[in-house]
């Protein structure tokens, strides 16, 4: 009789933990592709020569030859093992007489061929290339080549230049982490990185502050509650590109109103959107309004959960509104506080959205997140932008590691 009811728990236990996987499971493998694949897709690109030139890669198979000796006839060249040229029957080193009937004499000349005839592929389409060569017992050979994707090169070549597409190992981290005299990427990472901390910081800590107060507020039993909350959700509730075009035009140099107003009481206008400091203030200021309803909402919904009876324990002891805020809201509020701390800091590391819109994709104030699009965008430098995004992951990953290790630890504590 004694082993039933064990076996019935382990069933019980196995059962249960069979339903978990069967609810979670549907959400967890698309979740887990659709984040994982771009995820390792960009590190694997991070270690990679991946430029705007890689994707014109389109080859013969056949390069120029300078130090391949003189052809009694015709130019040098060097035919690629896994190239079209070598699977037309091109061995090795031939003297390559002409292309597409247009005779050429050296590796200059051949070269000037092979760029043209790859510039009519890309632009008009002609696939096929006459190739006429010199094959080693003197006779004359024609092959029809079609252009071909470059195959992928898994060797790790830290100096491969963008005429090839292979690995190049850790040189991207390299020249965006390891500071030199001549690395001037590196020193630029680190001023980016402080200006990131910094704006992660004083935005995070202005939206608990004030998210905070106002949840005090609303959570005193006033006439009206409902519609002040409703009206305070507003600013969360608008698209980001919304508001961000609404605070630049408040911004405006000229016509803001921010500077109309302070042109009106006699003071000179401030480069809102042109000086490193005030742009930052601008920026700081737009996204100080769009995040501080989340930690109200947030807070407002952890102050309604503390019991009431510990409040009137308090004013039985005495102590008064301040007091009871300190000693009683602050430590109940202690681990829904840690939370949305965490995910604030999370979204406002990688706040793009508000920099680029208010300053209209100017370059006066960058974080991480919008040097890294710089380089996708204006450098085409894809592989310097995956590198970015990589060491952003990372960051984040080991700030929410030893975070949510503090977070364990008040826990357990409480």
């Amino acid at each position: 009789m004694t082993g039933k009811p064990h076996t019935r728990s382990r069933w019980r236990h196995w059962w249960r933990w069979v339903t978990i996987v069967l609810f979670v499971l549907p959400a967890l493998v698309p979740m887990v592709v659709l984040v994982g694949f771009p995820l390792l897709q960009t590190i694997f690109f991070s270690f990679t020569n991946l430029k705007e030139k890689n994707f014109d890669l389109w080859t013969l198979g056949l390069a120029p030859a300078e130090n391949a000796g003189a052809c009694p006839a015709g130019a040098p060249a060097e035919v690629q093992p896994r190239g079209p040229a070598a699977r037309a029957g091109m061995q090795g080193k031939v003297c390559v007489v002409s292309v597409n009937d247009q005779s050429v004499k050296n590796a200059a000349g051949l070269r000037r061929a092979l760029e043209r005839a790859q510039r009519e592929f890309l632009h008009q389409g002609k696939r096929e290339v006459r190739i006429t060569y010199a094959t080693p017992d003197q006779t004359t050979a024609t092959a029809l080549l079609r252009f071909a994707r470059q195959p992928f090169d898994w060797r790790i070549d830290p100096k491969r230049d963008s005429s090839t597409w292979g690995l190049v190992g850790i040189e991207n981290y390299k020249r965006i982490l390891v500071p030199t005299r001549d690395n001037q990427d590196a020193w630029q990472f680190y001023k980016i990185l402080g200006v990131t901390v910094l704006w992660t910081v004083l935005n995070v800590a202005c939206h608990y502050v004030f998210g905070f107060i106002l949840a005090l507020l609303l959570n005193r039993n006033v006439p009206g509650t409902r519609i002040y909350r409703v009206l305070l959700m507003l600013p969360w509730a608008v698209p980001v590109y919304v508001s961000a075009f609404s605070w630049r035009w408040l911004f405006n140099s000229q016509y803001g109103f921010f500077n109309v107003v302070l042109q009106k009481l006699g003071h000179s206008p401030i480069p809102w959107l042109s000086d490193t400091l005030w742009t930052f203030v601008a920026v700081t200021i737009t996204n100080v309004w769009l995040g501080i309803p989340f930690m109200m909402i947030s807070l407002l919904a952890g102050m309604q959960a503390i019991p009431k009876d510990l409040y009137e324990s308090a004013q039985i002891d005495g102590c008064n509104r301040w007091q009871q805020i300190r000693w009683v809201t602050l430590p109940m509020l202690r681990p829904v506080s840690m939370t949305i701390v965490l995910l604030g800091a999370i979204w406002t590391f990688n706040m793009f959205n508000v920099i680029w819109l208010v300053q209209g994709g100017g370059t006066t104030v960058e974080i991480l997140a919008t040097y890294a699009f710089r380089l996708f965008r204006d450098y085409h430098d894809y592989a310097g932008a995956a590198a970015y995004g990589t060491v952003i992951f990372l960051l984040l990953l080991v700030f929410s590691l030893f975070y949510l290790k503090l977070l364990h630890r008040e826990e357990e504590l409480y």
